[in-house]
């Protein structure tokens, strides 16, 4: 329904149907008025303004719909429709959808702890804030990564033998990449779901997609919608958003796609998903052959700009200079004391569990023992040190290669499996902001 004066309205394939609220019903004397398609042969528009009611004549029918000041938007939808259904074409905004509202929604569900097996793929299509086309594929996982986890099939219900007879996950990637297109991917903490596919195409010896991504989880977190989770269950019940079974790939992928369709609408945005993920604060994520660059808050607007010059080069690096240190190095990269210990009862499915990480440099605004505890509380063991046990180093800030990075670097030339991850790629897993305050919540994986 789009809003105008005392009424909303409605266009459909055959008309046009204006229902007045109670008050004008009462002025009127009519409740709801059904003007037929074919009989409008025209239309004419006087424009609201901040101050002055606007109006749109539908020549023909000779009926004439109010917009009160400020409804600027509403009338352009308004139109928008009625010309599209005499085209012939579906109405956008009658039905839910938000003008060039364009994007792909997308979730992975894994067979264990390791983020790139991947035994399930989901996918819904959004065209002008609409769905229009749906897909969902079982897969076999990638090669050495096909061991079925009690706790992830307690999660989500997919067993081996679900899987045994599918096609491998290389072999269901072309017909992902091809539903994609050219479209960007929207998911709910879509840093996991990117780091699963590059883990995914690395494990399977294919080439990883370029893709260009968002996050639903983040956007809500911006949006402000004053709930203590962020979590998709949450914010889905929050904004309406139907969601049918939890873990299911398609059904996440839906309603991961539709908050994203209800933030837009909350604030009349009309446009590029980009376009919508920009105007939020919120870089575009890239996932590429190197890495999986995080969707990032720009308060400053600056990468935000560089993107909008140059959207196929990832923006994670820092655009300013650095404010000079407020310690001494040694003390900003001092290791603590008391290691935690990882934490059984987190998300089996979360790209820490079962990790063995370690850090090295400079993590400022961030000590050390914080992000230990947000590590260990994803449940991951921490290392002090690289060891034929690390599989993620990550690598913060610092002027030259530290020790610990250059044995990580040697341990994965020699076969070892440790993934070398940036600091925004941990800020993004633990949902904290290094230029802000921490988040109100764990990571929803």
């Amino acid at each position: 329904m789009i809003p105008a004066h005392g009424t909303q309205l409605s266009v459909t394939a055959t008309s046009i149907r204006i229902e007045r609220s109670a008050l004008t019903a009462a002025l009127t004397g009519r409740r709801s008025v059904e003007v037929p398609l074919s009989s409008v042969t025209g239309v004419s528009v006087t424009p609201p303004s901040l101050v002055d009611v606007g109006r749109v004549l539908l020549e023909g029918a000779d009926v004439t719909v109010e917009f009160a000041p400020g409804q600027t938007r509403a009338a352009e939808d308004f139109l928008a429709d009625v010309e599209a259904a005499r085209r012939g074409e579906a109405p956008t905004a009658s039905n839910g959808g938000v003008t060039g509202l364009d994007f792909i929604g997308f979730d992975v569900e894994t067979a264990n702890a390791d983020v790139g097996s991947i035994c399930q793929l989901g996918v819904v299509r959004i065209v002008d804030g609409v769905e229009v086309a749906s897909a969902s594929w079982l897969c076999t996982p990638p090669p050495g990564l096909t061991q079925f986890g009690a706790d992830n099939i307690a999660i989500h219900g997919i067993t081996p033998e679900d899987v045994a007879d599918q096609p491998t996950f290389s072999e269901r990637l072309p017909g992902l990449l091809e539903f994609i297109g050219d479209l960007p991917v929207v998911a709910h903490n879509a840093q996991f779901d990117m780091m699963a596919l590059q883990r995914a195409c690395a494990a399977s010896d294919v080439e990883v997609p370029t893709l260009s991504f968002g996050c639903s989880l983040i956007l809500a977190r911006g949006a402000k919608l004053g709930v203590t989770s962020h979590r998709l269950p949450v914010v889905a019940e929050v904004l309406g958003v139907p969601l049918g079974r939890h873990h299911d790939a398609t059904e996440d992928a839906r309603a991961a796609a539709l908050i994203v369709v209800e933030l837009a609408r909350n604030v009349e945005h009309r446009g590029s998903f980009t376009e919508f993920q920009h105007s939020s604060g919120f870089t575009m994520g890239t996932l590429n052959q190197e890495r999986t660059w995080p969707v990032l808050r720009d308060r400053s607007g600056a990468r935000i700009a560089m993107q909008k010059v140059q959207p196929d080069v990832p923006v994670a690096a820092p655009v300013e200079e650095k404010k000079a240190p407020r310690r001494a190095p040694w003390q900003s990269v001092s290791t603590p004391d008391v290691i935690p210990e990882p934490n059984q009862k987190a998300d089996p499915t979360g790209p820490l569990f079962g990790q063995n990480v370690t850090l090295t440099g400079d993590f400022e605004p961030f000590d050390k023992g914080q992000l230990w505890s947000g590590i260990a509380d994803l449940g991951a063991a921490v290392g002090k040190n690289v060891t034929r046990k690390t599989t993620i180093l990550v690598a913060g800030d610092w002027a030259t290669v530290t020790s610990k990075e250059k044995r990580a670097r040697e341990l994965l030339e020699k076969g070892q499996d440790i993934q070398i991850w940036t600091s925004a790629q941990l800020y993004a897993v633990l949902g904290i902001d290094p230029q802000g305050a921490v988040d109100d919540e764990q990571p929803p994986f």
